[in-house]
């Protein structure tokens, strides 16, 4: 009998430096067991296919499940994480935005959801570039 090769065989196969965004570049692969998967596939728009991301888990440390960004308002709910992170003085490659909001499960490397809010314009999807000038301008350690 013959294996059909399912979406989830091809979400296991390793990721070429080309199809992930500059931080997991250039963080690479700095523990043993599986591999990561980047959420933004080639530099792009977020996807919630990832896994333990480098641009994902450095937004997801900005918003407090540990320690708590000031700009971010973090909420817990049965193993679910969310977190709106105020960003409306931070310069945008896609545009500006007033908030990031972000969602996952426990702490498992999965970034399940992530949306750029507006007061004008309906939420969008955020890039690589966006998430990155968001961690660069709130780093704590600037």
């Amino acid at each position: 009998m013959e294996h059909e090769i399912t979406a989830a065989d091809l979400r296991k196969l390793p990721q070429s430096p080309e199809d992930q965004c500059d931080m997991c570049r250039s963080r690479g692969k700095t523990w043993n067991g599986d591999d990561p998967k980047c959420s933004f596939p080639r530099g792009g728009i977020f996807s919630a296919d990832g896994w333990n991301c480098a641009t994902s888990n450095g937004i997801r440390d900005l918003c407090g499940q540990d320690e708590k960004h000031p700009s971010s308002d973090y909420r817990y709910c049965d193993d679910q994480n969310y977190s709106t992170i105020k960003i409306d003085e931070v310069d945008l490659e896609s545009g500006p935005a007033m908030a990031l909001w972000v969602s996952w499960y426990k702490r498992r490397g999965r970034t399940e959801a992530m949306w750029l809010l507006s007061n004008y314009d309906p939420p969008r999807l955020p890039t690589a570039a966006d998430c990155a000038a968001i961690i660069q301008a709130l780093a704590v350690d600037k």
